[in-house]
């Protein structure tokens, strides 16, 4: 008892606080559709296709208005010198946070491409700002992975992947690309032109377009997949020369295997929706919805007649031990799915160094280290506003929930 009541008086391991300034003005005109973070700024995306770039106290710095429709997915690289957008018209803007890009007053971005169908996720390359190339992927309703490259008179796209339905997330690490399509996740190395790896869906898990797929490098060699309701920890191992490994997939180029492969380490699954997913030191940090309809499902992504749940940002461990909780009181929650929001994260510098940890079962897995995956800013956005619609906050101070009983990965 006195162990229950240290639990329910320790404090908080999230601090919270609203965003307010500009982006309350923002937000009672338009509507957040999704959000990027970096170390020095944010930058939110809107349905009325808008770009705003502001500081973590609100504070607009800068505006884009390159698009005509939602804002599908932000990217900033790592330098913070650009910022990169795709959106429902098909454009894909890559767009410099310092000068004009080539016109006045920020009015044309430095890079555009433009598609013929809707583009739902995009990544730059880690190093974009140092290569004259300017390499971005991004992918969307026509079901291919495009490469493009700046040339000297015009771009070049380079189709990667294609015919396994609507690419819905892009996560680029060093030269590995990862990318969920219908089918499962794949992961690409730029430096070889080979795959690597294929990482299938759960058997009976719901429509691969119902829940966003969150793709995240810890490290150089750490990729997070959370999809619905499972979470995998997959690790980058070097394949050892003239053998093959049950952990890869296989390579498109030549008869000769991939020189890494991916292993599967941790796969656990949850009773909730996964509406994001980040590394914070050892632990998860987990964006959960928990659907109170237990008939089919269909509550968390097509919306009950029923009101929800608050959503909650908890801290798990890497066996699935829950640390922490937060339900955040959010104004309209009652009528908000689980697609409706958004979690970005900073996550902290590359390391390939990790420390064994040993499950209760005896299984030894290498877990994320500290220095590799801090994350440092975890922000929440609400991606639709309920009606009638409230004043615009980015998320309320979270109210305590008692903690469940710990699951334990399988």
């Amino acid at each position: 008892d006195a162990d229950d009541d240290d639990d329910d008086d320790a404090e908080p391991k999230l601090k919270y606080y609203r965003l307010a300034m500009n982006v309350s003005d923002i937000l009672k005109h338009d509507a957040a559709s999704c959000l990027g973070v970096h170390e020095k700024l944010l930058v939110l995306g809107t349905h009325s296709g808008k770009v705003y770039v502001v500081d973590f106290s609100g504070y607009e710095i800068r505006r884009f208005s390159h698009h005509t429709a939602t804002i599908n997915e932000l990217c900033v690289d790592r330098t913070g010198e650009y910022v990169a957008s795709c959106s429902n018209d098909g454009r894909v803007c890559v767009s410099p946070l310092f000068g004009d890009g080539g016109g006045t007053s920020g009015t044309a971005a430095s890079v555009v491409a433009t598609y013929g169908r809707p583009i739902l996720a995009l990544a730059l390359d880690p190093d974009f700002a140092r290569k004259s190339s300017r390499p971005f992927c991004c992918g969307g309703r026509a079901g291919q992975l495009i490469m493009n490259t700046k040339g000297f008179f015009k771009t070049k796209d380079t189709v990667v992947h294609s015919g396994e339905g609507a690419i819905y997330a892009i996560a680029w690490r060093g030269s590995l690309i990862a990318w969920a399509n219908d089918i499962g996740v794949k992961v690409f190395d730029s430096q070889t032109n080979q795959r690597i790896t294929f990482i299938d869906r759960p058997k009976n898990s719901p429509r691969a377009d119902l829940y966003r797929c969150n793709l995240s490098w810890p490290d150089d060699n750490t990729l997070l997949v959370g999809w619905a309701d499972n979470i995998k920890l997959c690790r980058v191992r070097q394949r050892s020369s003239g053998g093959s490994s049950g952990g890869g997939g296989g390579g498109s180029g030549g008869d000769s295997l991939p020189s890494r492969y991916i292993e599967i380490v941790l796969v656990f699954q949850t009773d909730y929706w996964i509406c994001g997913l980040a590394p914070w030191g050892n632990y998860l940090v987990v964006m959960a919805f928990v659907d109170d309809d237990d008939d089919d499902g269909g509550g968390g992504a097509g919306g009950a007649s029923g009101s929800s749940l608050r959503p909650e940002l908890r801290i798990l461990s890497m066996t699935n031990e829950e640390i922490s909780n937060d339900a955040l009181t959010l104004h309209g929650f009652e009528q908000l799915r689980a697609t409706d929001y958004r979690l970005a994260a900073l996550i902290g510098g590359a390391t390939s160094t990790t420390t064994p940890v040993t499950t209760d079962n005896g299984d030894e897995y290498d877990s994320l280290t500290a220095a590799a995956a801090a994350a440092a800013v975890v922000a929440v956005v609400v991606t639709r506003w309920p009606t009638p619609r409230p004043t615009p906050t980015t998320f309320a101070p979270p109210h305590r929930r008692p903690r469940p009983p710990r699951r334990r990965a399988a």
